[in-house]
């Protein structure tokens, strides 16, 4: 193989070589042009290695017509991948090509070098020879300066390739800081920072899914997942404000079948059960090349999701784990490029920070809200006790003028004949005056501040004598007492009198109720309430029920289903025995009527000794 003019085709290599209006691979083909030139080859190929030296994945050929084409051959296959694997040149027939490296078909033998930068192997040159001479001393220092030539081109270009991806990278950063810092709420930030990753005009990943961490639980709960592509579908991409996100296009998303499979996935928080659950708890980064393989297997995780190569970032917001990021690469099955991992990494940083503001506004706003519903019930509280105390002043300049009318009436009553006109008139006018003054000493009790004179009370005794004061008028309708009294029942500390004001109003409700014959049935035990001794009283009637409908208003002051009554009776008795630390329940009876259970301490959580 002749050499034609040495001087001449170096100055020529280093002007390509020079030639900064052209790209590198341009630079590249040219270059593979001259040294094809120079050594009268018939094919002159370079091989472009990858960053970690495993296989080469590009080649720029003089066979080819574009200035580069992906390939990928592994190192120590074929005659360029062999000359990789070990570093020397090689020579062999073309039958040892591998199916990635071009060649026309009359050649005798293709020749390979490698192409070194700093003894790392960036690229390999194939020359297609016709000869199976080899290269004299000239030939050779003319091949290994094109060669450093070449190596020269091929270190600039990844060095502009690295710092083109890194500006990318902080670009990509800066538009997403300042696109999560444009929206407060949870949803369009989640969606947002998904979105980012996989809606780009050059996605990092096919596939993201965010998990959210429960700490009461002890759960990572999943939030949403986003396929590459769905999120440009919508128009919007990573880089737009917050605010152009549109609701109904991220509903639209959160209906597709992969969120839903992210959102029905809930892992434990155990780093012995799956490996996201680790990332979370060492918050740091992992990266899982075969997930079939790892330790703990979580097969549930890889039946739902695949068993591609993924990884999971931690989401940390000062110094404390908020959730994870899982990213694959599924469907394509591309590899996960290690600067997109720690691109990753740095975004993760960021969207954790963003996620932890969105949750402590979020909580403000509930906080904000629940404030304001309680200066509003405040408020509501003053207007209905400023009413109360004008109710009460009334009531209480009615009875007087009251009394006299019914001590009148009365009067009247005793001097007319029974059976006269006038007699049924005073009569009515004393039985409503009667009926007056009940409403307003109920009213009287209610409205005003009530002092409770504690002291030691049985309650067999208390219910023994609510049940004389009524006994005469159950009678009348011949309803018919069952008692079963508890015996040695503790005494318990409260206000007798009022106690006894409570079982009137219900052995008076139950007369109410039931028809002529009726049944009431009234019945003391020990019990419990909230973890303190206590004791319960029963009553129950065989009247008609109450409607399940009514029954949460049964207890709401002047609420009443009676066509007579004040709606103060119930009321009355729940303040009474939640002012003893106690409680009142009502439940239908199976069989029929309604039963009225109350439960009062034995001592009260607050009283005067406290």
């Amino acid at each position: 193989m002749s050499v034609q003019d040495h001087y001449r085709m170096v100055s020529s290599g280093v002007r390509i070589a020079n030639a900064t209006e052209q790209t590198h691979r341009v630079r590249l083909k040219a270059l593979s042009q001259l040294i094809a030139e120079a050594f009268r080859s018939l094919t002159a190929t370079i091989y472009l290695a990858d960053d970690e030296g495993r296989y080469l994945k590009e080649k720029i050929s003089t066979l080819l017509p574009d200035d580069s084409h992906g390939c990928r051959i592994p190192f120590g296959k074929g005659i360029a991948g062999r000359c990789a694997n070990h570093a020397r040149p090689l020579r062999r027939g073309i039958t040892s090509l591998h199916p990635d490296e071009p060649f026309i078909g009359n050649e005798r033998q293709i020749a390979a070098f490698p192409i070194l930068d700093h003894d790392r192997v960036a690229a390999i040159l194939t020359l297609g020879l016709q000869r199976n001479d080899p290269l004299d001393d000239r030939e050779r220092d003319l091949l290994q300066t094109l060669l450093t030539i070449s190596a020269s081109v091929i270190r600039c270009m990844r060095q502009l390739e690295v710092t083109s991806k890194r500006l990318n990278e902080l670009s990509f950063l800066h538009r997403i800081s300042n696109a999560m810092l444009s929206t407060i709420k949870l949803n369009r930030l989640v969606h947002l920072i998904l979105s980012s990753l996989t809606s780009e005009s050059t996605p990092l990943f096919d596939r993201a899914m965010l998990f959210l961490l429960n700490e009461r639980t002890g759960v990572l709960q999943g939030m949403t997942g986003l396929i590459g592509g769905t999120g440009a579908d919508q128009g919007h991409s990573s880089a737009q404000d917050g605010a152009e996100i549109h609701d109904d296009a991220i509903e639209h998303l959160q209906e597709s079948e992969f969120c839903k499979l992210v959102k029905a996935t809930r892992l434990p928080l155990d780093r012995s059960k799956n490996i996201i659950s680790r990332a979370v708890l060492d918050k740091q980064l992992i990266h899982v090349s075969a997930p079939r393989k790892e330790v703990p297997i979580d097969r549930s995780f890889i039946k739902r999701f695949g068993s591609l190569p993924f990884a999971v970032a931690p989401l940390i917001a000062q110094d404390r784990v908020v959730g994870a990021i899982v990213v694959d690469n599924h469907p394509s099955g591309r590899a996960l490029d290690p600067c997109d991992l720690e691109t990753l990494q740095l975004f993760a940083n960021q969207a954790g920070m963003a996620i932890e503001n969105s949750i402590l506004f979020n909580r403000l706003e509930d906080s904000s809200r629940n404030l304001h519903d309680a200066q509003e019930r405040l408020l509501q509280g003053e207007k209905l006790a400023a009413i109360g105390k004008m109710a009460a002043a009334i009531a209480h300049e009615l009875k007087n003028p009251l009394v006299s009318v019914g001590g009148f009436a009365g009067r009247l009553k005793k001097r007319l004949p029974a059976d006269s006109e006038e007699w049924e008139y005073a009569d009515l006018i004393t039985r409503e005056v009667q009926h007056l003054e009940s409403m307003l000493t109920d009213i009287l009790f209610f409205s005003k501040k009530t002092t409770i004179c504690y002291g030691r009370c049985s309650v067999n005794q208390i219910v023994s004598d609510a049940l004389a004061v009524v006994a005469m008028t159950l009678e009348e309708k011949k309803i018919r007492i069952e008692t079963q009294y508890a015996s040695r029942l503790p005494s318990l500390l409260g206000d007798c009198q009022q106690l006894r004001h409570v079982f009137i109003n219900l052995f008076c409700n139950a007369h109410e109720v039931m028809d002529e014959g009726g049944t009431l049935s009234i019945e003391t035990r020990p019990g419990t309430l909230e973890g303190q001794n206590a004791v319960s009283v029963s009553v129950a009637d065989t009247g008609s029920g109450i409607s399940p409908e009514v029954i949460p208003s049964i207890f709401t002051p002047f609420f009443t289903t009676k066509d007579t009554g004040t709606g103060l009776g119930l009321a009355i008795a729940h303040k009474i025995i939640t002012n003893h630390c106690g409680r009142i329940e009502v439940r239908n009876r199976e069989d029929k009527g309604a039963e009225f259970i109350v439960t009062i301490p034995i001592t009260p959580q607050f009283t005067p000794f406290q």
